[in-house]
């Protein structure tokens, strides 16, 4: 088997979007998931208020119980003392005051971060005053004084959008499993002087930050103020998002953030009497929600049933993002939803006007983006009861039939596991077998195929292969291989086998079928025509898998819709499905490289990554003895060199290859793919000539949105006719902690230019 038939069918890896957050530290309205537990029960709340009187229209002032039982952070948790009560030497009495800061009573902390937000740049600030912790002051000798460990819920920081608060604590503080944020303070510098009340003091307080499973030193500098019955204090320091592995942020379309936090604690501490029991905790304090009177059900409510709701409703394909089953689910976040339909980031659609107009538009129109930008500047209210059901009238998401609903034939699949239960790798590459059902033993004809992420948390891709009956013997080898590995390594009998990119199997006729990332709709092909499995046909499915905190059982499914005896006695025609891969060579911009030559300079062993043969070869030692040679073939392919992409624009790479089509008849569907540092796409049939005609143009690329466009309107296409593909990168969108040569390959820090026609033969 030639290089190019190994690379040509599976070596397009769709990687799922990898988000990285930051320790709450981040920006408006793009943190799009659930309404949390309070706007629940306020909303309940309110439901209860304007029973039967909704024509006067709806009052947040309705006051309620909230059953605070369920609503705790790992129960009662308090800040360790700053003084052993327990030896009475710690602590004197005569020359020494105690200072209790206490949740709740006037403290704050606090985060400040530039971000670049919808093409503007602002600074965005969250707070909390969830906060708890202890100081001493030594009247005789200041420089004894001691501060103990601060202690921050996380859980309870508060920006100006509702949606991002609940989306940091979730996916990027994952404060369900580290709900505090702690600062152990240990030394303080600047107390020389003698000690006066209300004298103010500069100091810098130097301890140990723990955000999630991370512990660095850092600096706290600012000024204290100690009298007999109080102390406040105003400490910042200036922090990296990336120390802590959370930030910095880039969400295409939307949001950009600094890698420079401030983070600030705005201290007012009581005195108490040495003994004294803490008069708080750090339980989360549910807030409640006002929902004023307006305007909803004729101008608000049917844009978000036509546009949003299919996809955001409970069970849908984005609910786990954000769920819109009610109107006050909807009012409650009623400026986010304004401000990401005002600049087109939801509903996401991303061909601008110089594409041919394509099937199933989900954008708004000016006048709808108008209505709900004035539902919410007027209050976001609603003439509603909350409770009132959002019901979509529009599928955006077009179900297919499900002849079959396949899963893996060996069970479900179970990462590995530590004994702690935590996961082995963070990403898996496993490939499962599926069996198709043929009881007439003539085959199937499938009209249309979608692929179902069972743990859609963990599932970031799927690459699915066609897999004939005479490659069963190498499947079954495949697997005793593996489960050999399994044995030696000590890890459980898990189905299939691990592999990257391709399936790892080499008999002939295996080739890939189709492939799915977050935000693809269910393949379903026009009357007559479909993909035909031979009798006897597998499926095998390539799932990445990525892991954060365990690896939860998972059995996603293939799901065909089959063309019935008479379709198939009618005629069916084999769709042509050509994939086009071209170059991505993307180096380091000049500063990067003298960052990476000092480094290799004065670090031993430090291997300067900038050099594309350093990273070509750990390309290698990470994949596969083919996969460094890819870039080169493909430069060959497009007779370009390493030279032609020498110098960048900024940091802005380009790459450019024409190739003949491969397929003659009606262009179906066409469809753009790269990874996280993509900018813009374009694909343009007989360019340079009188017939030049864009096919898709995608001027600010989305990693989360990889659609198949169908084009409204027949365009034909001949079979060697030119096709360009054009393909832009920017470095600045995804943090390298340490700068490297960006070429084509399957992983995270890898590229792609990769394309694909769909072609309906004549």
């Amino acid at each position: 088997m030639s290089w190019w038939r190994r690379l040509d069918p599976g070596r397009v890896a769709i990687l799922a979007v990898l988000v990285i957050g930051t320790t709450a530290f981040l920006t408006r309205g793009q943190w799009f998931d659930t309404v949390e537990t309070a706007v629940d029960v306020a909303v309940d709340a309110v439901d209860v208020a304007v029973d039967g009187a909704v024509d006067g229209g709806v009052t947040g002032d309705v006051d309620g119980e909230v059953d605070h039982s369920e609503l705790t952070t790992r129960g009662e948790v308090v800040a360790p003392p700053v003084v052993d009560v327990d030896d009475p030497e710690d602590f004197d009495v005569e020359t020494e005051r105690l200072y209790r800061i206490v949740p709740g009573a006037g403290s704050r902390a606090s985060y400040h971060i530039t971000e670049r937000l919808g093409g503007l740049s602002r600074t965005t600030v969250g707070t909390t005053t969830v906060m708890a912790g202890e100081i001493a002051v030594n009247l005789i000798d200041l420089a004894a004084s001691r501060i103990g460990e601060i202690v921050v819920n996380v859980e309870m920081f508060r920006s100006d959008s509702a949606l991002r608060d609940k989306r940091i604590r979730h996916d990027y503080l994952e404060s369900s499993h580290w709900p505090f944020v702690r600062f152990k303070p240990t030394s303080i510098e600047g107390l020389d002087a003698g000690f006066a009340d209300g004298a103010a003091y500069d100091i810098a307080v130097t301890g140990e930050l723990t955000v999630k499973e991370t512990t660095r030193t850092e600096t706290f500098t600012g000024t204290v103020t100690v009298t007999p019955d109080g102390l406040t204090a105003a400490m910042s320091a200036t922090v990296l998002t990336s120390d802590y592995d959370v930030g910095p942020i880039n969400i295409a379309r939307l949001v950009h953030t600094s890698d420079e936090v401030v983070l600030a604690f705005e201290l007012v501490a009581d005195r108490v009497e040495i003994g004294s029991e803490p008069t708080g905790d750090l339980r989360r304090e549910i807030p409640s929600t006002e929902i004023a009177a307006g305007r909803f059900a004729a101008t608000v409510q049917p844009i978000l049933e036509t546009r949003c709701v299919s996809c955001h409703t409970t069970g849908g394909p984005a609910w786990s993002t954000l769920a819109l089953d009610t109107a006050g689910d909807a009012a409650a976040i009623a400026d986010d939803i304004a401000f990401v339909t005002g600049i087109g980031f939801m509903p996401p659609w991303l061909p601008s006007d110089l594409s041919p107009e394509f099937v199933h538009d989900w954008s708004l129109s000016e006048e709808e983006k108008a209505a709900v930008k004035a539902w919410a500047d007027s209050g976001g209210g609603l003439d509603v009861r909350p409770s009132t059901p959002l019901v979509a009238r529009v599928q955006a998401i077009l179900p297919i039939e499900e002849d079959q609903r396949i899963g893996p034939r060996d069970g479900l699949y179970t990462g590995y596991s530590r004994a702690d239960g935590r996961p082995v790798k963070k990403d898996d590459y496993r490939c499962q077998v599926h069996e198709v059902a043929d009881p007439e033993g003539d085959g199937n004809w499938v009209k249309g195929f979608e692929f179902r992420p069972d743990q859609a948390p963990v599932v970031h891709h799927a690459i699915v292969y066609r897999v004939p009956a005479g490659a069963a013997e190498e499947v079954a080898a495949k697997i005793a291989a593996e489960d050999g590995i399994e044995a030696a390594e000590g890890f459980p009998d898990e189905p299939g086998w691990t592999c990257f990119g391709l399936s790892g199997l080499f008999s002939d006729g295996v080739y890939s079928i189709q492939g799915w990332a977050p935000g693809q709709s269910p393949v379903i092909y026009p009357d007559g025509y479909g993909l035909y499995l031979w009798p006897g046909d597998m499926i095998v499915n390539q799932i990445h898998y990525h892991y954060d905190h365990d690896t939860p059982p998972d059995g996603s499914w293939i799901i065909l819709d089959t063309a019935t005896a008479a379709e198939v006695a009618a005629g069916m025609t084999h769709v042509g499905s050509n994939d086009y891969v071209t170059p991505a060579e993307i180096p380091c911009t000049p500063e990067e490289e003298a960052v990476a030559a000092e480094r290799a300079a004065t670090i031993d062993g430090y291997v300067n990554l900038c050099v594309r043969a350093n990273v070509l070869a750990e390309i290698g030692e990470k994949y596969d003895d083919f996969a460094p040679l890819i870039p080169g073939l493909l430069l060959a392919q497009c007779g370009g060199t390493v030279d032609d992409y020498d110098d960048l624009d900024g940091s802005i790479g380009y790459s450019s290859c024409d190739l003949p089509a491969r397929s003659t008849g009606t262009i179906h569907t066409v469809l753009g793919h790269m990874h996280e540092f993509g900018a813009a796409y374009r694909m343009t049939l007989h360019p340079d000539t009188p017939d030049e005609r864009i096919l898709l143009d995608i001027p600010v690329w989305d990693f989360e949105w990889q659609l198949n466009y169908e084009p409204v309107e027949d365009i034909r296409i001949e079979r060697g006719d030119m096709v360009r593909f054009e393909c832009w990168w920017d470095r600045t969108l995804q943090f390298m902690p340490e700068p490297r040569y960006i070429t084509w390959n399957e992983g995270t820090v890898d590229e792609m230019c990769f394309s694909s026609i769909t072609v309906l033969p004549d």
